[in-house]
């Protein structure tokens, strides 16, 4: 019997398999509407009726539900009882729990509403049928399973949900890069929400972070943690939360540089195509984590490019363009393979690092497309708008970019994003006309802030000073509390955004003499979106050797 010898790339090639060609599922789920009594039932049957896609359940059978109206003093629902249109049979045959669907499913089976009714409820096909509503037994509705979505895509190369961490803990395990981590007590646990500074890796770099939080006060404070989960020294200068208080009909954000912007009628594009050829609209019309992957293979440079198509505003008023993106789990994979070709001289070129103008460091990440760039098409050609700066893979960020379309050019304004291959997952884009209005905001320094030791780091965190919350090693955490027991005024809510600064440091332990030839490739512009494409294409390759070696 031979004995084979345990190949150590083999998980890392492995799992960048799983990123890339392990196939992927959308699911839907029917969840049960809570209307609380008839009359509840009723209003929710009006107010979705003229939108909705009504199927009434008996036991076997089914039927569409047409022309509803509902007789809010007789407390009934009368309409027109018809055959099922075929589009709409997914659930309907679905076997239990097996609740997949297609891309081009989701106008249908996303649209539906479910009315149960016992069996002894009698049903007539021939005329108007009238059902009192204290006979209706439950009412579904068909809604996008975000979290086992999220779980097929993590196994398929398209993005991560919060909801799967623990599938994902792997993945992260060996191709994180990682910075330092931010959670959230809900008052039963701490949720994962993010990344902070992204691509902050070292002193010179270091940079305020702006991230918005789903978080609520329990028992009159907000309590975050800070944690480092992996092999590297985290600096956090401080950490305030920005408390905005608005209407609940308008979104607010800040973006990169502390700059406030409401969101109120958003725009979807009218068009979206991936180097002119590979329609993706349908991947970026709704927040759903289905992403578009900037992951065309045809193009030589590795460079991708997006073109997003808006109907023009018939006012001359600036715009915002809104995305809702994050960076790639392969582009994390990718710049560990970078960094592993300095082997052994690892340790002394970051210390190098270190010493080089800040200025230099971003103009080669730039130059690698490492970035997301945004331009407009003008009159005299793509004008770029911005650079936005890697907020990590973790979880989506939204970014608000403002932007003056006067010198667009052509029936439709045009926009243009930019990066290397698979470095980026986008996942919601649209633009919003509407006037910007300010909204007073409440900045809340730490009440309370302890270590895993139960150590008090107020002093690193107060303030935007010399001292840092020094975080050394995996397992190291700070839980920081801030008190409020404020309300929001009627029809208001408070949007919460964690406002930061600091930097982080990779740890890696490489062997073997650096492999000088290939990285002074990486000093030509364009190397890491080229690098990327051919590691993308070497993967194939490397596992049938991996699996040939094994049989």
């Amino acid at each position: 019997m031979s004995v084979r010898k345990f190949n150590p790339a083999g998980p890392v090639i492995f799992m960048a398999l799983l990123f890339s060609f392990v196939s992927c599922h959308r699911y839907f789920m029917p969840v049960t509407e809570n209307t609380g009594s008839p009359s509840g039932s009723g209003q929710f049957i009006t107010a979705n009726s003229p939108q909705k896609y009504f199927i009434l359940r008996k036991g076997e059978s089914s039927y569409a539900l047409k022309d509803i109206v509902v007789d809010k003093t007789a407390l009934t629902l009368s309409g027109r009882l018809s055959v099922v249109d075929p589009s709409h049979l997914l659930y309907l045959n679905t076997g239990r729990n097996n609740f997949k669907y297609k891309d081009t499913e989701s106008g249908t089976i996303l649209n539906e509403v479910h009315i149960f009714v016992p069996d002894n409820v009698s049903v007539d096909t021939t005329r108007t049928w009238v059902l009192p509503l204290d006979q209706i037994s439950k009412i579904e509705v068909i809604q996008h399973d975000r979290k086992r979505t999220n779980s097929s895509y993590v196994l398929g190369g398209i993005g991560i949900g919060l909801g799967v961490m623990v599938l994902a803990g792997v993945i992260i395990a060996l191709t994180k890069s990682s910075c330092p981590f931010i959670s959230v007590n809900d008052g039963n646990q701490f949720n994962l929400q993010g990344e902070l500074f992204g691509g902050a890796v070292n002193a010179q770099l270091e940079r305020e972070d702006y991230v918005p939080l789903k978080a609520s006060p329990v028992e009159g404070r907000y309590e975050l943690r800070i944690s480092n989960e992996l092999k590297e020294r985290q600096y956090t200068n401080f950490a305030d939360l920005l408390l905005v208080e608005h209407p609940s009909n308008v979104t607010v954000y800040a973006d990169e540089d502390g700059q406030w912007y409401s969101v109120q009628q958003p725009v979807a594009p009218i068009a979206a195509l991936l180097n002119n050829q590979a329609g993706v609209l349908n991947s970026i019309s709704r927040k759903d984590d289905v992403f578009c992957s900037f992951n065309d293979t045809t193009a030589a440079s590795g460079i991708n490019e997006l073109q997003l198509s808006f109907p023009k505003n018939p006012g001359r008023g600036p715009a915002k363009l809104i995305l809702h993106l994050k960076n790639s789990y392969w582009f994390d994979y990718l710049y560990g393979e970078f960094t592993r070709h300095f082997g052994s001289s690892y340790a002394s070129w970051q210390q190098q690092q270190k010493n080089r103008p800040a200025a230099e460091m971003i103009r080669w990440t730039e130059e690698q497309q490492i970035p997301m760039s945004v331009a407009l098409k003008t009159s005299d050609g793509w004008k770029e708008i911005r650079k936005i700066k890697t907020p990590g893979p973790l979880a989506n960020r939204t970014i608000v970019i403002p932007f003056t379309p006067e010198d667009a050019n052509g029936e439709t304004l045009d926009l243009r994003l930019s990066t290397g291959f698979m470095f980026w997952e986008l996942d919601y884009a649209a633009i919003d006309f509407s006037a910007n209005t300010t909204y007073p905001v409440t900045r809340l320094h730490p009440s309370g802030a302890v270590d895993e030791k139960g150590v008090s780091v107020m002093k690193e965190l107060a303030t935007g000073d010399d001292l840092y919350l020094s975080q050394p090693e995996a397992g190291s955490y700070a839980t920081i509390t801030y008190d409020w027991n404020r309300q929001a005024q009627p029809g208001y809510v408070y949007s919460v955004i964690l406002h930061t600064k600091g930097y982080y440091e990779p740890i890696r332990e490489y062997s073997g003499e650096p492999q000088m030839a290939t990285l002074n490739k990486f000093r030509e512009p364009g190397a890491m979106a080229r690098f990327s494409l051919e590691r993308y294409r070497q993967i194939p390759k490397e596992h049938s050797i991996i699996a040939l070696n094994n049989d």
